[in-house]
């Protein structure tokens, strides 16, 4: 009796490696997407995470020597605005305003010097603390960016 020695593989054997290559591919596949989908997702976080604390510490600089005397500081009977005027003790006048979804920081009524052109800007709010006993009266600025509430406190000082 002649053995027939094949060389090859059979089609069931085939059929099982080509259904093995096809998952281990599309395996691949999907990791791949989902880590280049939280790469993006990571990215607009980290924009709007530094976004927002660059405006905070905008506003910061803006209310950084303010004069308290010169009427800068809000209305008493409305101590929740949605803009902004102050005048330091140089005599330089800040203007910081929310125009749409974009927050813009004028100074002198001269050009913006800071816009929020990469993210989205949902509401921006001052809150006028009124001073309490020895506590100097301050100013909360509170902004929603993208989702994300950035607030900031700042104390005039004499």
């Amino acid at each position: 009796m002649p053995i027939n020695h094949s060389k090859g593989f059979t089609l069931i054997e085939v059929i099982i490696y080509i259904a093995l290559f096809s998952l281990l591919m599309g395996t691949a596949l999907i990791t791949a997407y989902q880590l280049i989908d939280g790469s993006r997702d990571l990215s607009a976080k980290n924009t709007t995470q530094e976004e927002g604390n660059f405006v905070l510490r905008k506003i910061n600089w803006a209310l950084t020597g303010v004069d308290p005397s010169l009427g800068t500081t809000p209305d008493t009977t409305d101590p929740s605005i949605d803009n902004l005027n102050v005048e330091k003790y140089d005599g330089n006048a800040i203007s910081v305003t929310l125009d749409g979804t974009k927050i813009r920081m004028e100074e002198d009524g001269g050009d913006d010097f800071i816009t929020t052109d990469n993210v989205s800007v949902d509401s921006l709010q001052f809150d006028y603390l009124a001073p309490l006993g020895t506590e100097p009266a301050g100013i909360t600025a509170t902004a929603v960016i993208d989702g994300v509430t950035f607030t900031i406190t700042k104390y005039f000082r004499k």
